[in-house]
């Protein structure tokens, strides 16, 4: 009814021009790139972007939760991401606060927003030496790439097996690799 009355009374539908065609099927070719807003996005969403799996969604939504996010840089206090991780994510961020970068200003992240504060004091102090056959899991903590669960490897691999005879020994241990070894060795003894 309302089509015939439109009709009567002369109303058409705007035709859509060549050029107008063109450029919509040009736009429809063309992949839009769509800034995430990690203050609202969605396990799924989050999960889309590169270096974020599943696990890391869940931390960064379980961080924001905590307190909300004041800056796209503290996704850098969100365990598990770093300096690669995020500049990774970085292009694909709607990016909004402070714009700068917390670690690269600073050199280590805002401890107001520290994601694990239980290891806050042992990651404070990177310059002392920690012995392996005495340390305690806050002391490993304090190691670069050294997490909780490596941390506790460690510990089990030394109650199991007995004391590091040298430094090198470390890498005996599951999930501890010769890089890590690298990035730690100037802090390690067995003295």
């Amino acid at each position: 009814m309302l089509g015939f009355s439109l009709h009567l009374i002369g109303w058409a539908p705007r035709q859509e021009t060549a050029a107008a065609a063109d450029s919509l099927r040009q736009a429809l070719k063309e992949d839009v790139k769509v800034n995430l807003d990690i203050r609202t996005a969605s396990l799924e969403e989050l999960g889309t972007l590169p270096s974020i799996g599943t696990k890391r969604a869940a931390d960064i939504i379980a961080f924001r939760e905590q307190a909300p996010f004041r800056s796209v840089n503290e996704l850098l206090l969100v365990k598990g991401i770093g300096a690669k991780t995020y500049a990774k994510l970085l292009p694909y961020l709607l990016v909004f606060g402070d714009s700068t970068n917390l670690e690269a200003e600073t050199g280590k992240p805002d401890k107001a927003r520290k994601s694990t504060p239980k290891n806050e004091k042992a990651r404070s102090d990177t310059s002392r030496v920690i012995n392996l056959n005495n340390a305690s899991l806050e002391d490993f903590c304090s190691l670069s790439g050294i997490g909780e669960k490596k941390a506790q490897a460690i510990l089990d691999w030394r109650s199991a097996n007995g004391p590091f005879s040298s430094v090198d020994d470390l890498t005996k241990v599951k999930g501890i690799g010769a890089k890590t070894l690298q990035k730690n060795r100037h802090r390690l003894t067995v003295d």
